[in-house]
């Protein structure tokens, strides 16, 4: 059975580059990155078509250097920030669509860095005074209409600004905090603050405080916090929920709107012994990403806080990170920008199957196909004899979802059906018998998994597990 992506119609693949890529602190001077490791090259996050970026992936703190003539250095960058500024649009030409503001906090200069066109990049706070001087900001979070919000760490405080296309303009600042070090805003401009000093998280509209979430024990130094809601455009789900990291990076909660506790994931329930998360962001699934400073590498759960993957390694090339700090998503086409101490990186959402196998299931003999999708994805599949010769397709461009995925297939190499929950499927054993086996054999198996948005024309992953029955 195949099955068209539910918002297939509204996603356009993007066929121009992007020249800012003035994503956080490293614009237009970007370099092309050495060719992927063969024995590392993950596919969760890809690498943008080549006429994309005309190859440009990653940027460092030289290039900054130069293109902003010493003004700017990079000095211990923190958040990011993305949207499409409704002032940019142009409905009439959808060229403009990937057309994105990116923010990048520099720290160490007190600065917020920014893309004023698809060339030009501006920065605010380095010349400021008196009440608009920034001290140590970390978190920033950005709304389509123009609405930019600063978690100002060392002022005790968020900063509210206002960009009307081509400039960040002071509105107000949000005082009577302690060291708040991160801020989000949802689609209907609901905004969070992670108050850090005071172990607790703060909830405005309109820059009028709505919640207090300070219950005892709830929030130990809240640090990094992400938000969504069902007004979202570009959300499969409309889920509203909000994910707050805590604990010196230790834990990740997530909370309805209301501030209900609906799940938590200890840093020891990943395996490791030590774990620092920072920046969180949220996709177009609900999928939760999470960088992590200790082991220079994003997490990915999904929307109820499942583990999916861990993205990168450490070190300076292809798909590795040096302490990764600021990360931002643009949901539309999974447009995704992360900082670390020395560069920023560009990728787009990709897939990754894990675990693949194909088993014999008895009485009577069918075909069990077991894999895991580190995103939604669609899947195709071929059956090939011993010979290479392809005996059937029995999947066609499906869509799976991330997660654990398992398929059953007949005699006639036809899927059996399965029930959905929660995106899982379930099989009946009932449904499994009386079905024609599957005739005795050696087998081979060709998966392809593509993802279901921006690297959808450019990227395949494809899977030959053998099968013998």
């Amino acid at each position: 059975m195949k099955i068209k992506h539910p918002n297939f119609h509204k996603i356009r693949f993007m066929r121009r580059p992007i020249y800012f890529l003035a994503f956080a602190l490293f614009l237009p001077f970007l370099f092309i990155a050495a060719a992927p490791d063969e024995k590392y090259d993950p596919t969760t996050l890809v690498f943008p078509a080549f006429l994309h970026t005309y190859g440009v992936r990653k940027a460092t703190a030289k290039h900054l250097f130069l293109y902003m003539q010493n003004r700017v250095k990079v000095s211990n960058p923190q958040g990011i920030a993305a949207t499409r500024l409704e002032v940019w649009d142009e409905p009439k030409d959808p060229k403009d669509d990937d057309e994105i503001t990116v923010y990048g906090v520099n720290s160490g200069q007190n600065a917020v860095i920014y893309n004023t066109s698809m060339t030009a990049v501006a920065v605010y706070g380095l010349y400021e005074k008196n009440e608009r001087r920034l001290n140590r900001p970390h978190g920033i979070t950005a709304h389509r209409s123009g609405e930019v919000y600063l978690a100002d760490t060392g002022n005790n405080r968020i900063v509210h600004f206002f960009n009307p296309g081509r400039e960040l303009k002071w509105v107000r600042a949000l005082g009577g905090m302690a060291a708040p070090r991160d801020v989000a805003i949802s689609a209907d401009r609901t905004v969070y603050v992670a108050d850090t000093g005071n172990n607790r998280v703060l909830v405005f509209n309109n820059d009028q405080l709505l919640q207090t979430w300070d219950k005892a024990g709830q929030f130990a130094s809240p640090a990094g916090i992400v938000a969504t809601d069902s007004t979202e455009q570009w959300s499969y789900y409309k889920d509203s929920f909000i994910v707050v990291s805590d604990q010196d990076g230790q834990r990740l909660q997530k909370f309805s709107r209301r501030g209900r506790l609906l799940k938590t994931v200890n840093a020891a329930a990943l395996g490791k012994t030590k774990v620092k998360f920072m920046y969180l962001a949220i996709d177009y699934y609900s999928n939760v990403f999470v960088t992590d400073f200790t082991n220079h590498c994003v997490h990915k759960f999904d929307r109820d806080l499942n583990y999916l993957t861990a993205f990168g390694r450490r070190g300076d090339g292809d798909k590795e990170f040096l302490e990764p700090r600021g990360i931002a998503i643009y949901k539309r086409f999974g447009q995704v920008l992360v900082d670390d101490r020395e560069s920023a990186q560009y990728y787009w959402v990709g897939v990754d199957a894990l675990n693949c196998r194909a088993t014999p299931y008895p009485q009577p003999r069918l075909l069990q196909l077991d894999y895991f999708l580190t995103e939604t994805a669609y899947v195709s599949a071929e059956i090939l004899d011993a010979n290479g010769a392809v005996l059937a397709r029995p999947l066609d461009k499906t869509l799976r979802f991330a997660g654990p995925q398992q398929e059953f297939l007949s005699g006639h190499w036809e899927p059996i059906a399965a029930t959905a929950e929660d995106n899982r499927r379930r099989y009946d054993p009932r449904l499994l018998q009386n079905l024609p086996a599957v005739p005795a054999g050696k087998y081979v198996l060709r998966l392809t998994f593509s993802a279901t948005y921006s690297s959808y024309k450019y990227f395949s992953k494809t899977v030959e597990i053998g099968a013998e029955l």
